[in-house]
This record gives C-alpha cells, structure tokens and sequence, in this order.
C-alpha cells in the first residue's frame, strides 16, 4: 500500500514540477535560478501525506552554485536537472535526518535571472528568461532591429559608396597583412626548429604569392649555409694538407740541423771544407722559411674557417633577428588598420541606422549577435547563430555586420 501511494505521489510532484518556467526537460540548473521545494512524507498513522516545514520552501541557488537548506547543508545544484537535484536533496534527508523511507521532494524552477540585450536594437533591456529561449527570440522580446530610414537616397547614396569603398579597401589591406603575417609566423617557427634540431612544422605553408616569398626566402638562405658549410670544408681540408706539410717540414729541418751540427764539427777538425757548411746553412734557412709560409698560410685559413662558422651561426640569428622586426611592422600595421576599420564600420552603421546614409548595394547586411557569458566564475564572450539557446544571465549584444555580395563578386 505504501509502495502504491508513493508511486502516486511521486506522478504528481513530477507533475507539479513541469511548470511554465521550467518545460525544458533537460534544463540544467544555473546560479541564481529560484527554486521551489515541495518535501512531503507518508503518514501511515493518519493516513496521509505531511509537509516537512523545516524543509520545504522557496530557496535561489547562490552565485558559486550552491544550494543552501536548514537541517542539510549546502548541496551542489548548478549544472543538475531538477529530478537529479530533487533526488539527491531525498538522499540527504534520509541520511542526515534519519527519516526512512525518505520523504518525496518535488522541485519546481520559479524564476532565472533575467538577459540583458544591447545593441543596435529598438527596445535594448532585461528580459524574463526561459528555458530554450534563443538568441533570435530574444531579438524579438526587444522589437526587433532598428529601423532604418534612408531617407533622402540620392542625397546620401554618394556617402554610403564612400564609406563602403574605404571599408572594402581597408578590408583588403588587412587581408593582405594577415597573410604576411601568417608567412613571417611560419618562416620564424621554421627557423626556431632549425636552430633546436627539432622536425619541420607540420603547420599548413601560406598560399599564394605569401607561399612563394617564403619558398623563394627560405631556398636563397638554404642555398647561402650550403655554399658557407662547402667553404669550410675547403678551408678544413687546406688546414690538414697544410699542417701535414708544416710537420715534414719540421723533421727536415730537424735532420738538416743535426748534419749541420755535424759538419761544423768536422770542419772544426779540418775533415770538411767551407762549402758543405754553408749548403747546409742555405738549406736549413729555405726550410724554415718555407715551414713559416705554411704556418701563416695556416693561420690565414683558420681564420677563414673561423669567419665562415661565425656567418653560419649568424645566418639563423641574422634572418630571425629579421623576421621579428618585419613581424612587429606588420602587428603595428595591423593594430593600426582595425582601428580605422572599426571606426568606419560604427560610422557607416551609425549613418545608416540614422538614417543618414542608405546601405551599401554591394554589401549584404548580416545580424551579429555576441554573447557575454560568465564561465567558472570569469566573462566570456562569443559569437553564437541565431538559433543557438541563451542561459540565464546572458548578455547578449546585437550588431549589424556587412559583407560582399555573391554578386559584387
């Protein structure tokens, strides 16, 4: 019998739990959502069900996501669906208050906190949430886009085309630094790995006339360190050769001393004549000139050698040091290049939505919508499509953004 009456109560708290502000069935619980907690228990003496008053009632999620209840504690709750947390609050009563079987709690979700809508809208505010409200109905609840009245179409189309063009030009420009940009980024982190040993990037080569710069740049570079590594082989193997050469010398010259020491002793004891002497002695003398030549020859290599590892290393460093300074220009360039855009782009909207200017005919008018979203305690913001589902609290910021035309194309 017991059984029966709390399958039945169970139907009817899950019942009373679907209300108009919570139908989403996988609604998940968010911070300050409000609540409202039916705990009811089965008495068997009287026969019929008893509020737990120390239990039920209205409570709101706090902002850290946590659930607050007399004779309980604090429970987790954001991020659950109502059975779930509904189901976990039974668990806790049982546990801590001792009450078996557990008492049946119904949740019902009674109010969110509110969107907030901005932009280029008629009636921008905070609005009601509800579960599965989107980011286009909520452009609705605020009546919608401005509207525009052109006006005076001759009068102002003239503008309009002007400030378009500037917008298309700097457009333009920015694509194009962009893809410096993207070539310096990809050349600078070949030449990192380069210097680290470490594999080529497996980041896509830039396209286009940017792909051949960098092709182009980095084959003259390879194309230098191959002719500087050949000429240090040169000069290593003319070091070899020469310091084999200065090592024959030497032991000639060792020998030629010795028979010199030789002779002069003879001669000192009248066994030689003069002219065997000063043979010796030429010869000794063109023998260590000739090591000397060598030697300096030597030394003028290893200096050679020296100067073209010396250009090696600098080869890297030297292109690095040369890509960072083209990449600060370019970042320059670009920071520069948003700022006007931006400028032009809130000053052609700001005519058109005053109707001071009509819209541009070879630009396609697209609806923006950016949402300010609070993530594990931080704001957020992105860009979501229209049909993409708002939680409580949102932000959301509604702008008109232009593009080209299929056609203009």
């Amino acid at each position: 019998m017991i059984r029966i009456v709390s399958l039945v109560f169970t139907m009817i708290l899950t019942t009373l739990a679907l209300s108009d502000h919570a139908r989403a069935a996988e609604y998940q619980l968010h911070a300050q959502d409000e609540l409202r907690l039916r705990v009811l228990r089965w008495d068997g003496d009287r026969n019929a069900f008893t509020v737990l008053d120390g239990v039920s009632g209205e409570y709101r999620i706090s902002t850290e996501g946590v659930l607050s209840m007399p004779l309980i504690g604090s429970i987790s709750a954001i991020g659950q669906t109502a059975p779930a947390l509904a189901r976990q609050i039974e668990f806790e009563i049982e546990r801590k208050l001792g009450i078996s079987p557990a008492p049946r709690v119904g949740i019902e979700v009674t109010g969110h906190q509110p969107i907030f809508v901005l932009g280029e809208v008629t009636a921008p505010g905070a609005y009601a949430f509800r579960p599965g409200l989107t980011a286009q109905q909520a452009l609705a609840l605020s009546s919608g886009l401005i509207r525009l009245h052109p006006g005076n179409v001759g009068a102002f189309a003239q503008d309009t085309m002007r400030l378009g063009g500037e917008v298309r030009s700097l457009e333009a420009e920015i694509d194009a630094l962009q893809a410096e940009r993207a070539r310096l980024v990809a050349d600078l982190e070949d030449l990192d790995r380069a210097a680290d040993g470490t594999a080529t990037s497996l980041r896509p080569r830039p396209r286009g006339i940017e792909g051949d710069i960098l092709e182009a740049t980095q084959n003259a570079r390879a194309s230098q360190a191959d002719r500087l590594r050949d000429l240090q082989a040169v000069l290593r193997e003319q070091i070899e050769r020469m310091t084999a050469q200065i090592t024959l010398r030497s032991e000639q010259i060792a020998r030629t001393t010795a028979e010199l020491d030789d002779v002069t002793s003879l001669k000192q004891r009248g066994l030689t004549v003069n002219t065997r002497v000063n043979a010796l002695t030429t010869a000794l003398n063109d023998l260590e000139s000739k090591r000397l030549q060598l030697e300096i020859a030597r030394l003028t290599a290893r200096q050679q050698l020296n100067r073209a590892e010396r250009d090696t290393l600098a080869l890297t460093d030297d292109a690095r040091a040369s890509t960072l300074e083209q990449l600060n220009r370019v970042d320059r360039d670009l920071a520069r290049l948003d700022i006007r855009l931006a400028t032009s782009e809130a000053l052609r909207a700001q005519a058109v939505a005053s109707g001071l200017a009509v819209p541009d005919p070879l630009t396609e008018e697209q609806t923006e919508y950016r949402v300010t979203r609070v993530v594990d305690g931080a704001p957020v913001s992105l860009i979501i499509a229209p049909t993409d589902p708002l939680m409580p609290g949102d932000t959301i910021e509604v702008s008109r953004s232009a593009s080209l035309s299929t056609n203009s194309q």
